[in-house]
């Protein structure tokens, strides 16, 4: 069995914002693009962490390539 690659975790959402966060975009700047709330964008930003056992912003990219 092929293990499910990191970036395929993830909603098509979450991989938009993986994208704009590995752009070096903050969360502010995700949220006016999407036009979703600061907090949104966190909570994305929890889930996608947790669903790639990362830790930051950084190593969500990588694992997201």
């Amino acid at each position: 069995m092929t293990p499910t690659p990191p970036s395929r975790r993830l909603s098509p959402r979450q991989r938009q914002i993986v994208k704009l966060a590995a752009a070096g975009k903050t969360n502010k700047e995700i949220a006016a693009i999407l036009s979703i709330s600061k907090g949104t964008v966190k909570n994305h930003m929890t889930r996608i962490f947790d669903r790639l056992g990362a830790v930051s912003r950084t190593q969500a990219a990588i694992f997201c390539q």
